[in-house]
């Protein structure tokens, strides 16, 4: 029997000291959230920005990623409201929104996620989240309260300027931060050509790191790597400066990074 309502394993690894890890899922094939579970990692971001996912498939993930209990969140595209809710009565545990940058923007997601009196979401009692009981619809909104992350992406120099706005939607605890490298590089007309980040990037990231902590907002981060790709020693880098929970690359380029590391070498072999 599916258990309902138990509390969110990423942030239950959080408050027990551990920085949970996981990746941006891009392949639309379980499989990989098979692989996942299988491996070890604790959750994995489902992507509805840059993947090529429709709804449907949206929802065969999450299930999926449940079955083999690694905790499903979210990329939406935007701020959604109606996008948003729907994937939380699919049984996301967190929503990741892009390019958030002022407070307003931020309240309009997080209302999104939240019923009344704490939010705007429509109510529907008949689905996946609470099990499709009507007589479960009050633990369910309690559990919302508590359980389900909303994580504002910021990527652009003025979500910076306005981080404390963003902040004061956020409730600590629950709610945490991520900081694009890349799209805040873009931004600037200074992302590198190698791969490399760019100095000013690196102290906007500092910046927000360092005012979350101070917020006492989880803060998520995603490992600069070498070209060969990431390593544990990239996670525990970041983990040491003080992020709250590791994201990996998309489960695309650590494949890509894989393969090339084998079939590389193997380009020039001659026949004896």
């Amino acid at each position: 029997m599916r258990q309902l309502f138990q509390k969110n394993p990423v942030l239950e690894a959080i408050r027990n000291g551990r920085a949970p890890v996981g990746f941006f899922n891009y392949i639309k094939d379980t499989t990989i959230l098979d692989i996942a579970g299988t491996v070890g990692f604790d959750f994995a971001i489902i992507d509805g920005e840059h993947a090529v996912m429709d709804r449907e498939t949206m929802e065969h993930m999450i299930l999926a990623a449940q079955v083999n209990h690694v905790v499903p969140m979210i990329r939406v595209p935007d701020v959604i409201p109606y996008l948003l809710r729907n994937y939380m009565e699919m049984g996301a545990l967190g929503l990741l929104v892009p390019h958030i940058s002022t407070g307003e923007t931020c309240r309009l997601a997080q209302d999104a996620l939240r019923y009344p009196p704490f939010g705007t979401a429509s109510c529907c009692r008949s689905i996946h989240a609470d099990g499709f009981r009507p007589a479960n619809w009050m633990d369910y909104l309690d559990w919302v309260n508590e359980n389900l992350s909303f994580v504002p992406m910021i990527e652009d120099p003025v979500g910076v300027d306005n981080l404390d706005e963003i902040l004061d939607v956020l409730k600590p605890g629950r709610d945490m931060v991520m900081f694009g490298k890349a799209d805040y590089g873009q931004s600037l007309g200074s992302l590198n050509r190698d791969g490399t980040i760019n100095p000013a990037v690196n102290e906007a990231y500092y910046k927000v790191l360092k005012r979350c902590k101070e917020r006492e907002i989880g803060f998520m981060a995603c490992p600069s790597a070498s070209p060969g790709g990431q390593t544990s020693a990239d996670v525990q880098r970041v983990i040491d400066e003080g992020c709250s929970a590791v994201v990996l690359n998309t489960d695309q380029m650590t494949l890509a990074d894989a393969f090339q590391g084998i079939v590389g070498k193997c380009l020039d072999m001659k026949i004896q």
